[in-house]
């Protein structure tokens, strides 16, 4: 069994958070996981994607070809790697950034950074979207996913850590 994931949108986006926390927690269901970030040196503003896979066999190369998961944050993060997922792979777009009608391609259209600004926080947009791959693929325990993001955001306010589980759980609800 192996999940290829790749995670993209611009930098400020948590993108590499995102990825690190399915990495992690991870790491509990599978033997081989790797973890693979990439980022513009303007980081936050700049480009920025990141592969995770996750596998029962060792993996050859921490760099995907083609890919079963793909998160897109944005327009350009869809149109730069939708050639890049399986035919049966799951493309899912953040809709408030991305408008994917002219791609040749299936989303699931996700309004991330919309729920995420309702709830009080637009960073959280993520969260929504790592939500809604977790609604559709059983790849890691949803009690695990949970204590890593509790984990994760230890050090912020108590309002930011409710908000940041609540858009967790509006992406597991749609």
């Amino acid at each position: 069994m192996i999940e290829r994931i790749l995670i993209a949108g611009t930098g400020g986006q948590g993108i590499v958070t995102l990825g690190k926390m399915l990495a992690r927690a991870a790491m509990e269901n599978y033997p081989f996981v790797t973890f693979f970030p990439s980022y513009g040196a303007e980081v936050r503003g700049g480009a920025s994607y990141c592969q995770v896979i996750l596998s029962s066999d060792e993996i050859s190369s921490p760099l995907a070809e083609k890919f079963d998961t793909l998160i897109a944050m944005n327009q350009q993060a869809a149109e730069r790697f939708i050639a890049y997922i399986e035919q049966k792979g799951l493309a899912i777009a953040n809709s408030t950034l991305c408008k994917v009608n002219n791609l040749d391609w299936h989303f699931v259209r996700i309004q991330a950074t919309k729920i995420a600004d309702q709830l009080g926080n637009v960073k959280a947009a993520n969260l929504v979207m790592l939500g809604s791959v977790l609604a559709r693929k059983s790849i890691v325990s949803l009690s695990k996913m949970e204590k890593i993001i509790r984990a994760s955001f230890m050090e912020l306010p108590k309002t930011i850590r409710e908000i940041n589980m609540d858009a967790f759980y509006w992406g597991l609800s749609i």
